[in-house]
């Protein structure tokens, strides 16, 4: 079992080495939601064994190891994006779960959290417009921390908000995104 898991381990980190060489916001990005998304987790599952803590941390951390398979220029682009680029932008959720099956070494829990981190409760979300009960707890737990951790970092495009300011917009203007209970659970990793 030790064994398992520190070969997981091994070939997490060797995909975020992949990451931070191919554009390291990206990298630090996954690191932030990695380490919110097991925060989350530990306090939603810290009274039961059904959830394997080092496996969801390396979904959590790997959730953006699609964009491995978008051109930097898209990525690191100052403005709006066009249709085109956006196109290309949706489908790294999904080029993360191919990646993620094609290296055989996580659960398809961890699979999921790739492609469904971008899904939203109300069906506004990507790759597949799903809603409700049809996102993984998973993926809804990398969404609130992915989500939050875009609105407070700076990029060419945007300025980084506060702690606070993130939270208010996304209680405010992004409530429907996420479920309630969910995002009051996050919440309280800040008081």
């Amino acid at each position: 079992m030790r064994k398992t898991i520190r070969v997981r381990e091994l070939k997490t980190a060797k995909n975020l080495l992949t990451i931070t060489s191919y554009d390291f916001y990206t990298y630090t990005h996954s690191v932030n939601v990695g380490v919110l998304s097991v925060l989350i987790s530990k306090m939603l599952f810290s009274k039961s064994l059904a959830h394997d803590m080092h496996e969801l941390g390396a979904g959590f951390f790997l959730h953006d190891i699609g964009k491995v398979r978008v051109d930097p220029a898209i990525l690191n682009k100052p403005g709006r994006l066009t249709d085109e680029e956006m196109l290309k932008m949706r489908a790294h959720p999904y080029q993360g779960y191919k990646i993620l099956k094609e290296t055989e070494h996580l659960t398809e829990e961890c699979r999921i959290i790739a492609m469904q981190h971008h899904e939203r409760d109300d069906g506004t979300g990507y790759p597949n417009r799903l809603r409700g009960n049809d996102i993984h707890l998973y993926g809804r737990i990398c969404c609130i921390a992915d989500v939050y951790d875009a609105l407070t970092s700076e990029r060419p495009y945007k300025q980084r908000l506060t702690p606070y300011e993130a939270l208010k917009i996304m209680k405010e203007q992004m409530i429907s995104h996420f479920r309630k209970e969910l995002f009051d659970k996050f919440v309280l990793l800040f008081s």
